[in-house]
């Protein structure tokens, strides 16, 4: 009768086990999608505050060009090398 009882326990903890395990993958759906909504939130939060025009700063115009190169070096046995470099010319005047 012993013996009955030690394997009823054990299934009841393997079962109760498996129900919180499904409802711990049932809820990871929502789980993630607050994440993503917080991540999402944060960008938006940030990229919001680096577009917004600054009100006292002062018009100006300007003009910039950037002149760019890149250069490969190709070495025995099918390797590459790739730099460039970038150089930026800006005027601006208020």
């Amino acid at each position: 009768m012993r013996f009955f009882r030690r394997g009823q326990s054990l299934i009841e903890i393997a079962f109760l086990i498996g129900v919180v395990g499904l409802a711990i993958i049932g809820m990871e759906v929502y789980i993630r999608r607050g994440v993503q909504g917080k991540v999402k939130d944060l960008t938006n939060y940030i990229i919001s505050d680096q577009q917004a025009p600054d009100e006292d700063a002062a018009d100006s115009t300007g003009s910039s060009s950037i002149d760019s190169t890149l250069t490969a070096k190709e070495f025995q046995g099918g390797g590459r090398q790739y730099t460039s470099q970038e150089k930026i010319h800006s005027e601006s005047s208020q």
